[in-house]
């Protein structure tokens, strides 16, 4: 039900980026910043979750900005570092998966 409420969403936001590399247009804009933790987090997510949400195939043009918005210097150089994020995100999806475990 999760996988499916956020697909939901990028289809909403797949809409608004139609004819622009950035929700603020052709440079990066309040939109862009507010969303742009999502990209570098969800990537990483997807590989230790074992899933795929946001399908380059599916979501084109929200896949494109992603890859855009992360490829920009200033925005690669704050990200955390990948490492670190599949530490962090890996401990979180095996408390997640061992709490479900438990109350089935």
């Amino acid at each position: 039900k999760a996988i499916e409420s956020a697909r939901e969403s990028f289809a909403f936001l797949e809409k608004h980026i139609e004819g622009n590399n950035f929700f603020g247009g052709e440079e990066i804009g309040y939109l862009d910043l507010a969303l742009g933790w999502f990209p570098h987090w969800l990537n990483v997510l997807e590989e230790v979750g074992d899933m795929n949400l946001l399908d380059a195939d599916r979501f084109p043009l929200l896949h494109g900005w992603a890859e855009r918005f992360i490829s920009v210097p200033l925005i690669k150089e704050c990200l955390p570092p990948r490492e670190k994020l599949v530490n962090h995100l890996t401990a979180g999806v095996s408390y997640v998966r061992s709490l479900k475990a438990n109350h089935q």
